[in-house]
């Protein structure tokens, strides 16, 4: 009996779902996540593959002005 294979589901866009997902987040949770990037550049415990990927969400974020104060 032949097994039947299913189609592959559509490819996601990442960076887009990613900056729809930013773009729908209040200001605090865009700081704690910059908040949490920015500590694992400073963290000499992680990776640099992890600084080099925080580096990168940092700049998606907004850089410095992902930061939030009231």
């Amino acid at each position: 009996m032949p097994v039947e294979l299913r189609e592959d589901p559509p490819q996601r866009d990442i960076k887009a779902d990613a900056a729809l997902e930013n773009a729908e987040m209040q200001p605090e949770e865009v700081s704690n996540k910059a908040r949490g990037h920015k500590a694992n550049l400073s963290n000499p415990n992680t990776s640099d593959e992890s600084k080099k990927n925080s580096e990168e969400a940092l700049k998606e974020l907004g850089g410095e002005k992902a930061f939030y104060s009231k």
